[in-house]
């Protein structure tokens, strides 16, 4: 779940396991940990909880994640949610993850190049077109890859991204 929120542009903080005191069906005192706390550009902040959806299910936790909610300061958070593996595609989350790879190995020279292909492009290639034609090899498939994420290309195929993905230039507003 960490690596989908990072890959999102709106997201600017996380705090990871912050903490919240509640009462629970029978009025005792507990604290619940939120997995993170979210602050977007705009500056909402929104308290995520993060259950396996049999968990959830079997351990009645929507009934308690209203209790949560009711209790949580809206100085903490502006809104709670609660995600599952069923919240999200998996293939998104691999995405997500090899997103968060390649950004921890910046590499300017494969960025511009690719940056600049992409402004030769007149209509939809494979990753593995832009990829042959930059002559920097799996380097510039990270690079590409970034600049999905940066919002410069657009992935038309749905699912993991890999050389065979289809991608558009994002149009400029």
């Amino acid at each position: 779940m960490l690596f989908l929120l990072l890959a999102r542009p709106d997201v600017v903080d996380i705090w990871d396991q912050p903490p919240v005191r509640y009462r629970d069906a029978e009025g005792r005192v507990k604290t619940h940990t939120f997995d993170f706390l979210v602050t977007l550009t705009d500056g909402r902040r929104i308290a995520v909880a993060v259950k396996p959806a049999a968990i959830v299910e079997r351990h009645g936790f929507r009934e308690t994640l209203k209790l949560i909610r009711a209790a949580t300061p809206l100085g903490f958070a502006d809104d709670v949610v609660l995600v599952t593996e069923r919240s999200y595609c998996p293939s998104t989350a691999r995405n997500a993850q090899k997103l968060h790879d390649f950004r921890r190995t910046p590499d300017a020279e494969a960025d511009e190049t690719v940056a600049a292909l992409i402004h030769s492009l007149s209509g939809p290639v494979s990753i593995g077109e832009l990829v042959r034609k930059s002559g920097f090899g799996g380097r510039a498939f990270r690079a590409v890859f970034r600049a999905i994420y940066a919002g410069l290309l657009r992935a038309l195929d749905s699912g993991d991204i890999l050389p065979s993905t289809r991608i558009a230039p994002e149009a400029v507003q």
